[in-house]
């Protein structure tokens, strides 16, 4: 199993290289952890948000839930989102804020889910494009 996701993560950093132009860096260290562990990474509560994956810039690292599944489109599509957010931290890619960022791992996520037939990605992630531009738009 843990060969499968270093060739996945090398895949998808690959993929997301090439998209991008940018460098291709280390593979990160890749975490499993319990819903509540991640909310409570997230919002400092053990309830609340359904968070299934997230990314450590400090510590280089990926936390994706325990129920996990890489034959699973939308897990896939979870990892290459913060596989997105590697990436742009190991090139320094400049943001005004952190949202920033979440507009280019938006777009490439849908794109990537495109690639792989999802007729409607927004539709498949339970998102549209005023909720990613939101979620990309730094506070004032």
């Amino acid at each position: 199993r843990e060969d499968e996701m270093s060739e996945l993560i090398l895949a998808l950093l690959t993929w997301i290289v090439g998209q991008t132009g940018l460098a291709m860096p280390p593979p990160p260290r890749v975490v499993l952890q319990s819903a509540e562990q991640m909310n409570e990474r997230m919002f400092g509560s053990t309830d609340g948000s359904d968070v299934r994956a997230l990314y450590d810039r400090k510590e280089a690292i990926v936390y994706l839930r325990n129920d996990w599944n890489a034959a699973d489109l939308r897990s896939r599509a979870s990892l290459l989102h913060e596989l997105v957010h590697h990436v742009q931290a190991f090139n320094k890619v400049p943001a005004r804020c952190p949202a920033e960022l979440e507009l280019q791992d938006y777009h490439l996520t849908l794109k990537w889910l495109r690639e792989q037939g999802v007729q409607n990605p927004y539709a498949f992630m339970g998102i549209d494009e005023f909720t990613v531009r939101v979620l990309s738009t730094c506070p004032e």
